[in-house]
């Protein structure tokens, strides 16, 4: 087969990787243009229901994720209050305790780097099938930095929040509820050492995690995170 025609051959298989990246870009960048957001719990948690006079809560959020500036306390405290809930700042006083920690916020690229990198070398291959001798080098330069502008230019982003729930409800009068612990301490290198300890309690005990996802193509996190709020504080608030 004549080296140019296989050569041609060659450059028209290439072109086509690079308009298949295109499509997918395209077809990105439609599908996901809207914003998505969706929050999962772990599992569910059912409260007795109670009087009016005992709708009263203690409210406590951590945030010990990357992101300092992320605040959902005030969120969370209007939305059970908007339920008919008070908010209290003594715990003694209170029948439910409600304790969060935001875990984890952060980016998630699902296409990640190396879709970058496999455009410019799809790119490059086609400039340096298409060039000869000093136009060659030229040739595969801009067909790298064309396949890494094509791969650049749309990013299907996430942005996810995990918050850890425990939430305790008092129990009855009378009701004395038995809570156990234990946890293992490491010792050195080598050795462990076991910890348990045996309590009664007044208070029913449940845990939970709240997973929250948003997804759009280029997304920042300043347009996810009103979004990503809203629907974990919908998420705790309709526990009550």
């Amino acid at each position: 087969m004549n080296k140019y025609f296989s050569k041609g051959l060659l450059t028209i298989a290439l072109l086509s990787l690079v308009t298949l990246s295109g499509c997918g870009a395209i077809h990105t960048s439609v599908a996901k243009k809207n914003l998505d957001v969706q929050t999962k719990m772990s599992q569910s948690i059912f409260l007795d229901p109670v009087a009016p006079e005992k709708r009263i809560i203690y409210v406590r959020v951590r945030n010990t994720s990357d992101k300092p500036s992320l605040s959902v306390e005030y969120g969370i405290k209007q939305a059970l209050s908007n339920r008919g809930y008070r908010i209290t700042d003594n715990p003694e006083e209170a029948h439910y305790w409600l304790q969060a920690n935001v875990l984890k916020a952060g980016r998630a690229d699902k296409r990640a780097d190396k879709s970058g990198l496999s455009g410019a070398l799809t790119g490059g291959a086609i400039g340096s099938t298409m060039g000869n001798g000093d136009g060659k080098m030229a040739m595969a330069v801009a067909g790298a930095l064309l396949g890494t502008m094509m791969d650049a230019s749309v990013k299907d982003i996430y942005y996810t929040i995990i918050t850890d729930i425990r939430l305790s409800e008092r129990a009855k009068e009378g009701v004395t509820v038995t809570e156990s612990d234990r946890s293992s301490l490491t010792q050195g290198t080598a050795g462990t050492k076991t910890v348990s300890s045996v309590e009664d309690v007044h208070w029913k005990r449940y845990q939970t995690r709240i997973v929250s996802v948003a997804n759009k193509v280029n997304l920042t996190f300043p347009e996810a995170e009103p979004a990503l709020v809203k629907g974990l504080v919908q998420s705790i608030s309709n526990m009550f």
